[in-house]
C-alpha cells in the first residue's frame, strides 16, 4: 500500500495566512498539518509516501527530507505548472509499484480510519472508494450520490456503490434529492485508471476521473465516514478545526505537546505562566511562552511559540474568543 498526498495547491482561501507559507504547513496547534498526516499514515502501517508539491514545495521537502526521522519513506513530486488533483497523481505514475494507493487532500482534518476503509476497498474489490461525509447543509458542495449495498459484509451500512455526481444544489433540489453524502478527500485508487490518461495535463478527479469510471460501468464505492471532518480550505474553518482539537471533539495527540492544567486548557512544558495570569479554556499556551501577572487569555486563544504576555488580551482590536497568535511579542 502507498500514500500520495496532493499538497501542491496555493491555498488562496487561506490567504494571507499562506502568502509566504504553503497551506499543508500551516500548524495545527503548533504541528505542521502535513506532519499530522504523515503521522497517520505511519499509524495505518503505510510507509511509502508521495508528495505533490508545486507552491513553497520547498518548504515540505526542507521539513521532511527522505521520511527517514518519521519513520517513513517520502519522495517528492513536482509540478512546473498546476495540473489539478488527478494531473499530479499522473505525474507520479512512475513511483506506483502496482499496489492499492491511499490519496488524501492536504486540507482535510479527519478521524476517518484508514485501515477501516482499506479494508472496504479491498473486500469490494472496487477500481475506487470514496471517503464520504454528511453534511447540514449540502447547497455548498457537490453531492455523491450512492446506491443501495448488494452484499452482507460487516461494514455495508458504511460502503454502497457511486450512482452519481451532483453539481451544487439548490436548497430546493437538495431536500429534493435527499442526499446529504460529499466528497471527503481521501480516496483508495488502483493505480491502473489513470494508464489512458496523457501526462503533464491538467485533471481532475472530480470533473473527469471519476465521472468517466461510472460511464464505463466500474464499480467505485462510497464509504460513508460519521466521525469528525473539517475542510480546513478557509480561515475561519482553519480557527475552529484547531478549536476542535482543544476540546476533545477532534482526536488528536495533544498529550505529546502539552499538559491540559485545566479542562481544555493546554499548556506546553517550556511555557513559564505567573501564577496570576488568567487563562480560560479552551486555549492553548506554546513553547518557551511566558505569561506574566497581568495576562489574561480568554476562551478560544492559540499562543504560539516564543510570545511574551502581560496584558488582557480580546479587547479592543482582538474581540474575544477569535484572537489566533502566531509566534512572536505582544
Amino acid at each position: 500500500m502507498q500514500a500520495v498526498i496532493i499538497a501542491g495547491g496555493k491555498g488562496t482561501r487561506l490567504a494571507p495566512l499562506t502568502y509566504n507559507k504553503c497551506k499543508p504547513m500551516l500548524t495545527l496547534v503548533e504541528r505542521p498539518f502535513l506532519d499530522w498526516m504523515v503521522g497517520r499514515c505511519r499509524g495505518a502501517g503505510i510507509t511509502d509516501i508521495l508528495i505533490n508539491v508545486y507552491y513553497q514545495g520547498h518548504q515540505v521537502q526542507d521539513y521532511f527530507g527522505d521520511g527517514s526521522k518519521f519513520g517513513v519513506q517520502i519522495r517528492y513530486i513536482e509540478e512546473a505548472k498546476p495540473l489539478g488533483t488527478a494531473g499530479a497523481m499522473k505525474l507520479a505514475e512512475p513511483y506506483f509499484t502496482g499496489d492499492s494507493l491511499v490519496v488524501f487532500n492536504a486540507d482535510i482534518l479527519t478521524d476517518l480510519n484508514l485501515q477501516t476503509l482499506i479494508q472496504a476497498h479491498q473486500q469490494s474489490q472496487a477500481k475506487a472508494t470514496l471517503a464520504l461525509a454528511r453534511v447540514d447543509n449540502p447547497t455548498a458542495y457537490g453531492l455523491v450520490e450512492l446506491a443501495p449495498a448488494n452484499t452482507n459484509s460487516p461494514t455495508d451500512s458504511m460502503v454502497q456503490p457511486v450512482k452519481a455526481f451532483r453539481e451544487k444544489p439548490s436548497a430546493e433540489a437538495a431536500a429534493q434529492l435527499g442526499i446529504d453524502t460529499i466528497n471527503a478527500g481521501t480516496y483508495v485508487l488502483e493505480p491502473d485508471l489513470f494508464a489512458d490518461y496523457p501526462v503533464d495535463v491538467p485533471l481532475s478527479f472530480e470533473q473527469t476521473v471519476f465521472p468517466r469510471l461510472l460511464e464505463q460501468q466500474q464499480l467505485m464505492m462510497g464509504f460513508v465516514w460519521d466521525g469528525y471532518w473539517r475542510d480546513l480550505g478557509t480561515p475561519a474553518k482553519y480557527y475552529q478545526g484547531q478549536i476542535d482539537i482543544l476540546t476533545g471533539k477532534m482526536s488528536y495527540n495533544l498529550k505529546a505537546i502539552a499538559q491540559e492544567q485545566a479542562p481544555s486548557v493546554w499548556v506546553a512544558a517550556s511555557a513559564e505562566l505567573d501564577p496570576a495570569a488568567q487563562l480560560v479554556g479552551p486555549c492553548y499556551i506554546g513553547d518557551r511562552v511566558r505569561l506574566g501577572p497581568n495576562a489574561v487569555i480568554p476562551a478560544g486563544t492559540i499562543v504560539g511559540a516564543n510570545c511574551l504576555i502581560d496584558q488582557p488580551l480580546g479587547f479592543g482590536i482582538y474581540p474575544p474568543g477569535t484572537l489566533a497568535v502566531a509566534g512572536g511579542d505582544v
